[in-house]
């Protein structure tokens, strides 16, 4: 087992909240960098365990930055004014082979969104706080010293239902 290093609970966390972190700080060019250049984000609409399925969101590294690129650099109606966010998480597990490289994380995610503003305006949700909840897996790989995220895959458990303004990140 020379070279390989095992993802401890630690780091596994540390990744997950660092994350969390990013996000809710809005830190988007940086979220873009704990990615595996083909590192996937998708967020599915079914129970299908394949891309092919419906799915809100299936991003590939191009798809990511132009979602942060429009979410930091450009006015979006959808994001105006942005989305406040925190995201929770429990129940982390860990699934690492032995010598492996690769390995899973799963975990729960609650995520409390809210877009405030001063008064009362025709965007459906505004200042509406909402909650959001879902199962989320990581396939990491280890790659240029560091656990990097090859996808990460979240899992609403309100999935098949109607769903508007998901123009931030979870």
């Amino acid at each position: 087992m020379t070279g390989v290093v095992a993802l401890t609970r630690e780091d596994a966390e540390g990744l997950v909240y660092h994350e969390c972190q990013l996000l809710d700080e809005r830190r988007l060019d940086e979220w873009l960098e704990l990615f595996t250049e083909d590192g996937v984000y998708w967020l599915p609409t079914s129970d299908l365990d394949r891309p092919e399925g419906a799915s809100a969101m299936y991003d590939d590294a191009l798809q990511r930055k132009k979602r942060v690129h429009q979410l930091l650099r450009e006015p979006r109606l959808a994001q105006t004014p942005p989305s406040r966010t925190v995201h929770l998480i429990s129940n982390v597990q860990i699934d690492q082979s032995d010598g492996s490289s690769e390995a899973t994380v799963r975990c729960n995610v609650l995520i409390a969104e809210v877009r405030p503003a001063s008064h009362p305006a025709p965007q459906l949700g505004l200042s509406t706080p909402r909650l959001l909840a879902g199962h989320c897996r990581y396939d990491l790989r280890r790659e240029r010293g560091r656990w990097a995220i090859a996808m990460k895959k979240v899992l609403l458990v309100d999935r098949d239902l109607p769903l508007f303004n998901l123009t931030f990140i979870l």
